[in-house]
């Protein structure tokens, strides 16, 4: 229940901000376990008429984002994630991404994150021009995070409290 509060709460700031209104392409995990809820901010974009992608990550360490019309699409896949059905005429392009909605364990107000490990997300930002927004609750912001010279800031992380701008 506490998640999904929360998980509403930083939706309400999400879709205030002018980088998710003038989106048109938006890529974003699909959330598991306590990670910020991003059910709603799927469905609702996909309704309001926003493309959005979410992951496949491939055995090679790769990811890319493909095209979904609604959360139906997704089915269970490994470590409790849900994906797509691979479908290469549905990938989208990392140049037509607007906005990239991104999880991660820890933040700092610098813009760095920690990651699951996988690298996955590091890979695949470092090709895009994406707005980078990380979503995560308050208590994950911390004072700093170790950051790698491969490592990728956000742009921007929003929690149920506040909006920090990098």
């Amino acid at each position: 229940r506490v998640v999904r509060e929360k998980s509403l709460r930083i939706y309400r700031q999400l879709i205030d901000m002018p980088a998710y209104q003038l989106a048109r392409c938006i890529a974003c995990y699909v959330s598991i376990k306590n990670e910020v809820d991003t059910r709603i901010v799927i469905q609702k974009a996909i309704d309001s008429g926003k493309q959005v992608g979410v992951p496949v990550t491939r055995k090679d360490g790769d990811m890319n984002f493909q095209a979904i019309a609604g959360l139906s699409d997704l089915r269970p896949v490994h470590y409790g994630l849900r994906e797509p059905v691979p479908d290469s005429q549905k990938v989208l392009l990392s140049h037509t991404i607007d906005l990239i909605l991104i999880p991660g364990i820890a933040f700092d107000r610098r813009g760095h994150r920690i990651g699951s490990g996988g690298g996955y997300y590091d890979r695949f930002l470092a090709r895009t021009e994406a707005v980078r927004i990380g979503l995560s609750y308050a208590f994950q912001i911390i004072d700093r995070v170790p950051a790698e010279p491969h490592d990728v800031k956000m742009d921007l992380i929003v929690t149920e409290n506040e909006v920090i701008k990098i």
